[in-house]
């Protein structure tokens, strides 16, 4: 498998452990749900913009960049449409 190839790869598989984690963790977001997705979001969003500086060396200083920024971004997006898709309960108690 060529490098790029994997990097897509693992970048969907990261999207979609995600996305996983989230429908797992909403029934239990007021207990400890939403530490383990804060968690979990910030680790896959690192991962994520590191699979260019991982795999993708052999690309011009600017598309490294660009991917690096791009795949930063979808991590984030990706978090935080997991967060809307899975219903998961922010305020749990107002007082």
């Amino acid at each position: 498998m060529s490098k790029p190839k994997l990097a897509f790869a693992l970048a969907a598989g990261l999207f979609t452990a995600l996305l996983i984690v989230a429908f797992i963790i909403a029934p239990h977001a007021c207990e400890w749900g939403l530490t383990v997705y804060f968690w979990s979001g910030l680790a896959v969003t690192i991962a994520l913009a590191a699979i260019p500086a991982c795999l993708l060396r052999e690309l011009r200083p600017w598309k490294w960049i660009l991917a690096t920024l791009g795949l930063g971004v979808l991590g984030v997006a990706t978090w935080i449409g997991g967060l809307f898709a899975a219903d998961i309960q922010i305020i749990c108690r107002l007082f």
